[in-house]
């Protein structure tokens, strides 16, 4: 079962060019079997969820939201995102341990990206999950990001971060469950522990860009 976990759409985020329903469409076409919808600093509200899941009912969508910190970005995934207040711009050392007490998780989203600095946040708070290959990653962020994960025990994701459905699917993960929903994905990371439990499918074939 392959999956996008990081996808961003033009309806929620200004830098993205591709409407929902487009990004939906080339996932099924790319034969995927869920995405996650993350837009920057919002969620989108679950009425378009459904709906878009009405349209596509051979596809799981999900919702999430890269969250922007001082510290970087992170995509969050909440069960319930309407009870989960997370203050805007809140360091990462307070968005992990709160996402935590909603029962959601913390992915770091393209790290290494704009500075190969170690953060300091690691030696305190510990996200459930990291990428170490996306679009927006180069070749140093994403070795640097392997090295990160590997010595931490971190869970490790490709994705594609499209802002456009072109994008979507050059990076995907290969699970060996079918996820129907995000509470799936949360108990899915939960089971995985430490260490990569998540096998990335390569990005040729299903996952090239033609």
């Amino acid at each position: 079962m392959l999956y996008d976990f990081h996808i961003h759409t033009r309806e929620y985020s200004d830098c993205s060019i591709s409407s929902a329903e487009e990004m939906c469409q080339r996932a099924v076409e790319k034969g995927l079997a869920g995405i996650a919808l993350t837009e920057h600093d919002s969620w989108r509200p679950p009425s378009e969820i459904q709906e878009l899941q009405k349209k596509f009912p051979e596809l799981t969508i999900m919702r999430g939201m890269e969250h922007s910190c001082p510290e970087g970005h992170f995509l969050v995934f909440l069960p319930n995102p309407e009870n989960g207040d997370i203050p805007e711009w809140c360091s990462v050392l307070d968005l992990i341990p709160l996402v935590h007490n909603y029962g959601g998780i913390v992915i770091w989203a393209h790290p290494f990206r704009f500075s190969s600095k170690w953060p300091n946040w690691l030696k305190h708070v510990r996200p459930d999950g990291m990428e170490v290959a996306s679009s927006n990653m180069h070749r140093q962020a994403e070795a640097k990001a392997r090295k990160v994960a590997a010595d931490r025990g971190i869970l490790t994701f490709h994705n594609s971060d499209a802002h456009d459905a072109f994008i979507l699917g050059r990076y995907l993960n290969e699970l060996e469950v079918h996820l129907t929903c995000v509470e799936d994905f949360i108990t899915y990371v939960h089971k995985q522990g430490n260490g990569d439990g998540i096998r990335p499918a390569s990005p040729v074939g299903a996952a090239s860009s033609s």
